[in-house]
């Protein structure tokens, strides 16, 4: 099978130049390398091309408007692989990264194996005591090296850090997800918020999971330094999240009083939380995201 790695990246080519290395040293190397760049004009291109050198690596540059799905959606457009990977600029692969997810694309499932992620070198720290319990009690996105993974009511995900074989996973996260092409004949990303938004891989991979199976390696192992270069700020992601739950739960679920009820809760777990983070760490800011979100899910019903 052909392979695609499809990157979107937004004003941080010393990430990008980092990963580049890693890419050429791969023990299996793609055919295609797509690059779909909404930064400021620079030098990354023929950068990108020098260190390539003599791999054999098709080289596709694209320029974009900002938005991350969009992005990737301009990448789709391109791609040419039977298999396509896609990462985010800020992460560092293991040399035999691309070998081992290729591996699970030939695993024997019902329906067949769709997408495939690798396992995060450095993952977010896994909550533990009191914590841990308030996050699983309201269904809130946290690590977990010890439990099924699982995507609760309104989107939010439990991760597992540290799988001990390939393991069947609700969801993929996007710094690390990788595709059959035939996953995107009736499927393209959806940009529900400007720019960058929260929880759109879930959005992504929870509809390839309607019809494909998902599966995590542990075998796959990458670094996500999460570069603080562009990134949103902790108000303006929890309005993302508020929002991102409220689009996710109106498209995908059943408005049953039970479900609605699940829903409405693991909001309230959410609000605690955020205004908890408001007091103790004195972050009045926190209280402008939870207007942002909540106004944009008004918004969204009043115009329904």
């Amino acid at each position: 099978m052909t392979i695609t790695v499809a990157i979107p990246t937004l004003n941080r080519p010393g990430d990008m130049k980092a990963f580049m290395p890693t890419l050429a040293a791969q023990t299996v190397l793609p055919d295609q390398f797509i690059v779909v760049d909404a930064g400021e004009p620079g030098n990354l291109e023929s950068e990108m091309q020098q260190i390539l050198g003599e791999t054999g690596i098709e080289l596709v540059y694209l320029r974009s408007e900002k938005g991350l799905c969009l992005q990737r959606n301009v990448a789709l457009d391109s791609a040419t692989g039977d298999i396509i990977f896609f990462f985010d600029d800020d992460v560092e692969l293991e040399p035999d990264y691309i070998e081992k997810v290729m591996e699970c694309f030939d695993v024997k499932c019902s329906p067949p194996v769709g997408c495939v992620q690798g396992t995060l070198i450095d993952p977010p720290a896994e909550i533990d005591g009191w914590k841990a319990s308030v996050y699983r009690t309201f269904g809130l996105t946290h690590w977990t090296a010890d439990q099924d993974p699982d995507l609760y009511i309104s989107g939010g995900a439990r991760f597992l850090t540290d799988p001990k074989d390939v393991v069947e996973v609700p969801v993929a996260q996007g710094c690390r997800m990788a595709f059959r092409k035939e996953c995107f004949e009736a499927e393209r990303f959806v940009q529900f918020l400007p720019g960058y938004n929260q929880n759109e891989d879930i959005d992504m991979t929870y509809r390839v999971s309607q019809n494909w199976t998902i599966l995590q390696t542990p075998h796959a192992k990458l670094l996500h330094k999460e570069s603080p270069v562009s990134r949103i700020q902790y108000p303006a992601q929890l309005g993302q999240i508020i929002y991102a739950h409220w689009y996710f739960f109106t498209r995908y679920r059943k408005k049953t009083p039970t479900q609605v009820a699940s829903y409405a809760w693991s909001h309230s777990g959410l609000l605690t939380l955020a205004l908890g983070r408001a007091i103790v760490k004195a972050q009045p800011e926190v209280l402008h995201g939870l207007k942002d979100g909540y106004k944009r899910c008004l918004k969204d019903l009043v115009s329904a």
